[in-house]
């Protein structure tokens, strides 16, 4: 009975003050809809890998290689230690190992009818105990015996629908460079909450590299499933123990030195775990990653983000429910002489809060929904808007406590007023419910400033990064891939008829291209004279890539048509330092390779050093680099042609380069891009995040105008006399309205004080430090968040400055 009249009440007054319920409820309404939108991206990102079973006790094994002067993190380890792992770790109940393998096309030959072909970006090459591992859903086929031979290949449901359409792919085949696969199984495709990619698995045992034993050359991730109860830890601490046993009689076969003396020098090998569903948000800075990794830093400041606007809608509630007290307390006031009990008040207002927070909260679902489409452009996901009994209980408790936070301060002070007073006109409002209010305005322009400042710097290095020196240049790069499709003779050709287009700059073949990590693979070299073999980045590349890139040549030469480049190499400036050469030009450099499963030493000669330059991305430092002739690989290797073009005419000559395309491989499709397109996409997710930030800060900032246009209004009023007695002694409206404002100023100032020591700290170690190549916080981002603050705040309080400094003194002063 009690919570019906209640309800009764609290209908008639939001009726009766529509403008008022209608400010409240837009106000919670938007804010409640952006941190909805907000929290399901958030879940999305915590959810990654999680749908495995028992992933609790899956790990990948990463790697910190030690050397006497720095360490390098790689998520890719020896291969080996996979099957040594599993034998000698009693915790471990299974351990396998993928490879990735990118840019393969495979072709479908039917009995009767179209050829089909299609290029695949990324495979994985998995041994037989990854699917047990991974129990992604089998559609057809045997899970156990999927990957157990060197020509199955195992298809997501994707692939058998582009491939196959309605027949039934197990057994059929697939070619690829001269190799056929067998259609072992059709798995579900990946989902897109895992940092695995791949649309198909292949399995290893006819790739040369993994039936050779390697305990020091990174190639493989494994991953580890450990036993119920096992310490992971434990594991880590035994894996020393592996490193001691394989890793260090290879190391002494191939420099000649004890593993003590080796260790002595200050190198190592530190083995560590990561949790699976820590893959994705937590990469440790880790080199040649499946898949583009989140950043826990992003995903905990749009946490913030989400709770500040919450909590600035929820302000917005509480001032003008405080605010609303000067009108109702005459309301208040008789009720308690009628024998209303304070707890029956607070009950009463209570029931106001909670009715306005279901219809904002309703209504920012529907705003939610409509919006959804534009979030997932925004956020570059797919994410579907959840429906579910358990989101319906979220919805529930988010009205609860979104009704409780906004209402409960306002009913104890609404309940607290004393009748005498009230009903003798004597009431005007406590200072302490001022001091209150001026706080939780305080606290809004202090979030404002926070928002605004980490959107500006956030803005500030993805600019930097656009226009950041990357040590060659980037613009008017073609770059066709497929490479290795078309055959090296192909490719040759290719590339002579590309060179005579007029309007090509020059035009080169290479394996590796910047900003593609997994073009670039780790080997290992050791300087003649010395015993540090260094694990360094290899990008092979024919003669006249440098001059393609505009690779900037510090000393000695390029690689040249007219010599046998096949045992000479260059060097960045950072591979100089890390390998200690005095003089570089002339010294000669150790390599190992397995020939038949013996480890080979192959003397390279150094001929040229060029200057650093990121040839991988600006969130990683510059590492050492060789860079190889393809000619030490028989001509081959040959991933991409790159061809700058004049931007004049850049449409002809695409156009005349896929003609050639065309007359040299007419079976195969011409497919291209652009250098600078490729690398401004590998710096989506930071884009993404800045959009975010910007869009939200947006919304905060227009969520605390909405509230501060209705307190101003309140604050006006109750100085309406007071600005009546001042016109009347000659006050100017300019005066009136700088008056009025002055007492926001303050609280603008008082913000921005706080606010700047935060921002600092969000924006330096949340942000910035995800870059090895940073713009730095800049003094001008602050100040410009103060002033627009304290523009927005004038703007929005001079309307009903203005309003109230142009009224009819006579009226305010005569006014009850």
């Amino acid at each position: 009975m009690q919570f019906r009249n209640n309800f009764k009440i609290a209908y008639r007054n939001l009726v009766k003050q529509r403008l008022y319920s209608m400010v409240n409820i837009f106000g919670l309404s938007i804010g409640v809809a952006a941190s909805l939108l907000i929290g399901l991206y958030i879940i999305h990102e915590l959810s990654y890998d999680k749908f495995f079973s028992g992933h609790q006790q899956i790990f990948k094994v990463s790697l910190e290689r030690i050397y006497p002067n720095h360490s390098t993190y790689y998520a890719v380890i020896p291969h080996s230690f996979a099957q040594v792992a599993a034998e000698d770790i009693n915790d471990i109940d299974m351990a396998t190992l993928a490879m990735n393998i990118t840019n393969v096309t495979f072709t479908y030959i039917p009995e009767d009818g179209e050829v089909r072909k299609f290029d695949e970006p990324q495979l994985l090459a998995a041994d037989s105990l990854f699917l047990s591992v991974f129990d992604f859903e089998i559609k057809k086929g045997v899970r156990e015996k999927a990957l157990t031979s060197g020509n199955q290949i195992v298809i997501t449901e994707d692939f058998a629908e582009r491939y196959f359409g309605d027949i039934d792919p197990i057994g059929k085949i697939l070619s690829t460079q001269g190799q056929d696969f067998l259609v072992s199984a059709v798995m579900q495709d990946v989902p897109e909450n895992s940092h695995f990619r791949f649309s198909a698995l292949i399995s290893p045992y006819n790739i040369p590299n993994f039936n050779r034993e390697n305990f020091t050359g990174f190639s493989s991730y494994v991953y580890i499933k450990l036993k119920d109860g096992a310490d992971p830890e434990n594991v880590e601490h035994q894996w020393k123990s592996l490193v001691d046993r394989y890793a260090a009689a290879q190391i002494e076969r191939e420099l000649g030195k004890s593993w003590s003396e080796y260790q002595q020098a200050g190198n190592g090998y530190r083995y560590f775990l990561q949790q699976l569903k820590d893959i994705h948000l937590f990469p440790q800075y880790l080199e040649v990653q499946l898949k583009p990794s989140g950043n826990i830093n992003s995903i905990l400041a749009l946490l913030a983000i989400a709770v500040l606007i919450i909590v600035i809608a929820c302000i917005n509630f509480m001032n003008l429910s405080t605010a609303k007290s000067f009108e109702r307390a005459k309301e208040v006031g008789i009720r308690k002489v009628l024998g209303s009990l304070r707890k029956q008040l607070i009950g009463q207002f209570l029931t106001e809060a909670l009715i306005l927070s279901s219809i904002g909260v309703l209504i920012a679902v529907l705003i939610s929904a409509i919006c959804f489409g534009y979030f997932n452009s925004l956020i570059g996901r797919n994410l579907s808007f959840p429906l579910d009994p358990n989101w319906l209980l979220a919805l529930l408790a988010l009205i609860i406590t979104v009704g409780l936070l906004a209402g409960l301060y306002p009913s104890f002070i609404l309940s607290s007023h004393k009748p005498v007073e009230v009903l003798k006109g004597k009431y005007s409002g406590s200072t302490k419910g001022n001091w209150v209010r001026n706080g939780l305005v305080v606290f809004q322009f202090w979030i404002s400033i926070v928002l605004i400042i980490g959107t500006l710097v956030i803005q500030d290095q993805m600019k930097f990064m656009q226009e950041f020196s990357l040590g060659f240049d980037k613009e008017q790069v073609l770059v066709i891939d497929r490479g290795f499709d078309i055959g090296q003779a192909n490719l040759n050709t290719l590339l002579s008829e590309i060179k005579s287009i007029p309007g090509v700059v020059n035009a080169a073949g290479t394996f590796a291209l910047p900003g593609r990590e997994g073009s670039f693979f780790g080997a290992q070299f050791r300087p003649i004279g010395s015993d540090e073999i260094l694990t360094t980045k290899s990008m092979v590349v024919f003669d006249d890539l440098p001059e393609t890139l505009g690779l900037r040549l510090l000393e000695g030469r390029k690689f040249s048509e007219s010599t046998n480049d096949s045992l000479h190499v260059m060097l960045n400036e950072t591979a100089v330092q890390a390998m200690g050469i005095a003089d570089p030009i002339g010294s000669r450099l150790v390599h190992f390779i397995e020939i038949a499963g013996e480890s080979v030493e192959v003397v390279y000669t150094v001929i040229g050093i060029v200057q650093d330059f990121n040839f991988i991305s600006l969130r990683d430092n510059i590492t050492p680099l060789v860079i190889q002739s393809n000619e030490a690989f028989g001509g081959g290797l040959g991933q991409y042609a790159v061809a700058r073009i004049d931007q004049s005419n850049s449409n002809e000559v695409i156009q005349s380069i896929s003609e050639k395309w065309n007359a040299i491989v007419p079976e195969e499709p011409f497919q291209y891009s652009f250098l600078d397109e490729q690398l401004d996409e590998q710096y989506r997710s930071e884009q993404q995040t800045a959009t975010l930030f910007s869009t939200f800060a947006v919304l905060a900032i227009f969520i605390s105008c909405v509230g501060l246009f209705s307190l101003s209004a309140y604050v006006t009023q109750l100085r309406t006399k007071e600005i009546g007695v001042r016109k009347v002694l000659g006050a100017s409206v300019l005066s009136i309205i700088l008056m009025l404002n002055k007492e926001f100023s303050k609280m603008v100032i008082t913000a921005f004080v706080f606010a700047v020591p935060i921002a600092w700290y969000m924006v330096e170690k949340w942000w910035l430090q995800n870059f090895a190549f940073s713009v730095g916080v800049k003094i001008f981002s602050f100040l410009w968040a103060g002033i627009l603050v304290m523009l927005i705040a004038w703007f929005t309080i001079s309307f009903q400055s203005f309003k109230a400094a142009v009224s009819n003194p006579i009226k305010a002063i005569k006014a009850d």
